[in-house]
């Protein structure tokens, strides 16, 4: 738990930064006029809508809408916390951070967790100089065996722990450390000789925080063919341990490799999950970015958590088994428990993990994955695989084992079209046919009383809130744009585009707006966009688009301003197009005034009194004239 960041030193920061030397270093930047564009790190796009404007620190997509300051992309893109983003920015431009002043509470945590985290880096650091040494050979020739050599450890931190019992525990002590804290941050254990390392005689993988800053746990593997000298007395040691569970490693919510795949997950918006740390390094060693692994034990749902801040979509590279089954099975009950829309699977060919996929090269793994399937398409072809349809029995049979899978599917059209895509034809029977059968099952099931409650299932389904979530889903993800939208190319209303044009100079120009500008009010402004916008602009100071989009109320309408701020305008820093756009504001609003007049004129017609004619006629001969006034210039 840190303190909180000095408010002044996030704006002294934001100021030095150039943002886009660091979104340069996700995506390639090209000049176009006064900013610079490049493919959207967010979304998958051909051509190039992505938009940074390095003078006033802000990016905007035109195709997906995500935008924002350099902050902003650094918590998108890296799945970040504010505060994370900010020290994330600092160590990348060498900025010393201020933090207001703990309290003694939190002063002891944060002390004991940042003792522990460093231990673990001291300890990252030892493995790695061990790796090196001279008894780190056969650790260095397995991983040569393994396709892997001094780059891809570098990269990934690879180290070895030596076949002894304390020299770990030795090295922390010699460096400051007390007992008690090695053994808290996973480090070591207790055996008849005291404290001993918990690692001996392994290759070390060092395991990562999400954002990639901190070292929190270690998985070690034994190397092949070698025993143990330290090894247990009876029995072979296991091939992987994982350090144990501490105040900054909780194996059911950390992934290894995250902190390198999230920037290519966040880009594919989707995540490879596989077994084994060398699988995920294989697979990023091939190209294959966007895998992760979990540290030596099953998927959790905050696993799925952790994931669904970067991608709706998650891909299990699984065996087509009975265990992948299960896996599939158990994986789709936990997305559907935090609400991730979509879990496929990648089937492994027989005798073979992801890092023999790897070795094939990254168009087999690119070509495998073109061929993922739903997780429900992959547990059906294993219900269905190897059953005798020779024979009528055995197709009732066949389309039969898939009626409990089916029967968990609320969609009654997704159910249908697995039986017409892959039941079906497996069986060679009518889809209909099955689809009525499951129906009458579905129903019977839903009609019958829920153990215990005296009450059937479908008046359950009926309860309060019942089915909510999907129709709540269904509405907020429209995305609809309201008419009359200010960041349109070309908005068809003239008045519209007027509109637009005079907040667009304003917005990036304020410096060219003339004197009448002072003069135009909100009233001015037809679209509810235009006068909210114009009001922002009234209470920022000028040029500060930052402050701009602060005083505006909710997401969407920043994205949209954000989006007019960063199109290129059509003025030309022309003084005189601006002071006639302005002119024109006005005077558009003169003509409703006077279209008003008419309107009364025309709708009271014979009964109007006479007095009252003559001021409505009075008032329009001066609002056309003030109109001309300013049509040709006359009116300041």
């Amino acid at each position: 738990m840190a303190g909180r960041i000095n408010d002044e030193d996030i704006q002294a920061l934001r100021e030095r930064a150039d943002i886009a030397v660091v979104v340069g270093d996700y995506t390639s930047l090209k000049r176009a006029g006064s900013t610079l564009k490049g493919l959207c790190p967010f979304h998958a796009e051909k051509t190039a809508s992505f938009t940074v404007d390095s003078a006033r620190g802000f990016f905007h997509c035109f195709g997906c809408g995500e935008g924002g300051d350099v902050y902003g992309f650094l918590q998108k893109v890296e799945a970040l916390s504010f505060p994370e983003a900010v020290e994330r920015l600092a160590r990348m431009v060498g900025f010393q951070l201020h933090y207001a002043e703990l309290s003694p509470g939190q002063a002891k945590a944060l002390g004991r967790r940042t003792r522990l985290t460093q231990a673990l880096a001291d300890a990252a650091a030892f493995y790695r100089e061990q790796i090196l040494a001279d008894g780190g050979a056969p650790a260095r020739d397995y991983l040569r065996s393994r396709g892997l050599g001094r780059a891809e450890a570098d990269h990934f931190g690879l180290g070895w722990a030596p076949d002894e019992w304390d020299e770990l525990v030795g090295h922390l002590r010699g460096k400051g450390y007390q007992d008690e804290e090695v053994a808290d941050a996973g480090l070591a254990t207790r055996g008849l000789r005291g404290q001993i390392d918990r690692f001996r005689g392994r290759v070390i993988f060092p395991i990562l925080d999400a954002s990639g800053k901190d070292v929190v746990a270690f998985g070690g593997r034994v190397l092949p063919g070698v025993p143990l000298r330290t090894g247990p007395r009876e029995g072979a040691p296991p091939k992987y341990i994982n350090s144990s569970e501490s105040i900054v490693y909780k194996k059911s919510q950390t992934l290894y490799a995250l902190n390198w795949a999230r920037s290519e997950v966040t880009r594919r918006q989707l995540v490879l999950v596989v077994e084994g740390y060398m699988d995920v390094i294989g697979l990023h060693c091939a190209g294959i970015r966007h895998a992760v692994a979990t540290c030596g034990t099953a998927l959790t749902a905050d696993h799925f958590r952790a994931l669904e801040k970067f991608t709706p979509r998650v891909v299990l590279a699984l065996d087509a088994d009975d265990a992948g089954f299960a896996a599939a099975e158990r994986a789709r009950a936990l997305a559907a428990e935090v609400q991730l829309r979509e879990v496929g699977v990648l089937p492994l060919p027989p005798g073979k993990d992801p890092a023999d996929l790897a070795g094939e090269g990254e168009a087999a793994v690119e070509a495998a994955l073109a061929n993922v399937k739903t997780a429900v398409e992959f547990q059906i072809e294993h219900l269905l695989r190897g059953a005798d349809v020779s024979t009528p029995e055995g197709q009732v049979d066949a389309y039969r084992r898939t009626f409990p899978l089916l029967a968990r599917l609320d969609d009654r059209f997704l159910r249908y079209s697995y039986i017409r895509d892959l039941v079906a034809p497996s069986v060679r029977l009518s889809a209909d046919r099955i689809e009525r059968e499951l129906d009458d099952e579905v129903a019977a099931h839903r009609t019958a009383p829920v153990a215990g409650s005296g009450v059937s299932n479908a008046s359950a389904s009926k309860a309060p809130g019942a089915g909510n979530a999907s129709a709540a889903s269904t509405s907020s993800a429209s995305g609809r744009r309201l008419p009359g939208d200010l960041a349109a190319a070309t908005p068809a209303d003239p008045q519209l585009l007027l509109e637009r044009e005079v907040l667009q100079a304003a917005l990036q120009t304020p410096e060219l707006m003339p004197a009448a500008w002072k003069l135009v009010t909100a009233d001015d402004f037809r679209a509810p966009l235009s006068r909210t916008l114009f009001a922002a602009l009234n209470e920022a100071p000028p040029g500060d688009l930052g402050a701009v989009l602060a005083k505006l109320a909710d997401d969407d309408t920043r994205s949209r301003v954000r989006a007019l701020a960063l199109t290129e305008a059509r003025h030309g820093a022309d003084v005189r197009k601006v002071a006639e756009w302005v002119a024109g504001l006005r005077a558009a609003a003169v003509q409703r005034e006077i279209d008003a007049v008419w309107e009364q004129v025309a709708r009271v017609g014979e009964q109007l009194d006479p007095a009252e004619r003559r001021r409505l006629t009075s008032r329009r001969y001066e609002l056309e004239r003030r109109r001309r006034d300013l049509v040709e210039g006359r009116d300041a």
